[in-house]
């Protein structure tokens, strides 16, 4: 570990499988970063819908506008999300069962134009939060900081800038493009940890003379899917990415599946603000 650690990038998620959006500072309401999986799409099933089974989704980019949103994607005119109001549909994430708001037929309209398939888009019920796994948060299992929205199962992913780059080795060495981090979504991006080095940490806590001190502990690494094979300026697979990360970083506690990165919990400080640039302490699980 180098001598001085910070907080190289942040991002959230506002529609679920869309483009990031990356934002100087973070804030947190009890489930999570405020907006982030905020939204998802579903099919004609009520069933959700990701780049897994729809890839073109890595080239809308989502923007904020007061309650809502304005997305953009190629080829289509931008789109207006208002955020409020809407018929409340019963879904399912993974195996949670859980609800949102419809945004509406010009949504409806615009999304499965896009997409060639009929699909809605929801937006998140925040009167029945999901809660993160018991099994893996322990005690903070229902609480406020260890709830989310329409995520995997976590309310934030870590990763640390290092790890990146000892994939892209590894990728280099394959014959396989570099790629950017981008294409494994996480919330907090830390420089300084050596690589996958936040495999070992305990908590993060960014605390600042001029505001509240926010602690993350992560609880789970990341399991991954398809979706950092597809490439987010064009929506396509490029295959080999997942071949390269299963080949050294298959993890037993999962089944053998490659990993990358942390799931996070706001373990404290749900009142205050991470910022890019902010010094990072670490402690480590042993």
């Amino acid at each position: 570990m180098s001598a001085a650690l910070r907080i190289s990038a942040l991002a959230i998620h506002p529609i679920k499988s869309c483009a990031a959006l990356p934002v100087d500072s973070m804030r947190f309401d009890a489930l999570g970063p405020v907006d982030d999986r905020r939204w998802m799409l579903i099919d004609q099933n009520d069933e959700f819908l990701t780049q897994r089974e729809a890839p073109r989704l890595a080239l809308v980019r989502p923007h904020r506008a007061g309650p809502g949103l304005r997305v953009q994607a190629p080829g289509m005119p931008p789109l207006d999300v208002t955020g409020i109001g809407g018929e409340r549909r019963p879904t399912m994430c993974w195996d949670d069962r859980c609800s949102g708001f419809d945004e509406g037929p010009s949504a409806r309209a615009w999304f499965s134009q896009f997409l060639g398939q009929a699909v809605r888009l929801l937006r998140f019920d925040a009167s029945a939060p999901r809660r993160a796994s018991g099994n893996w948060v322990g005690a903070a299992a229902g609480r406020p900081g260890a709830l989310t929205r329409f995520s995997d199962g976590f309310p934030l992913l870590v990763t640390g800038a290092a790890s990146l780059a000892a994939v892209n080795e590894r990728l280099q060495r394959a014959g396989v493009p570099p790629i950017e981090m981008v294409r494994f979504r996480p919330n907090v991006v830390i420089e300084g940890l050596e690589a996958f080095e936040e495999d070992a940490v305990e908590t993060l806590t960014v605390a600042p003379a001029d505001r509240p001190a926010v602690t993350l502990r992560l609880v789970k690494p990341c399991a991954r899917c398809t979706i950092p094979e597809v490439d987010p300026a064009t929506g396509r697979p490029v295959a080999g990415v997942l071949g390269v990360l299963a080949s050294f970083r298959a993890n037993p506690r999962l089944g053998g599946a490659p990993t990358f990165g942390q799931n996070a919990i706001v373990a404290a400080g749900l009142d205050g603000v991470l910022r890019v640039g902010d010094p990072v302490q670490v402690d480590y699980r042993f």
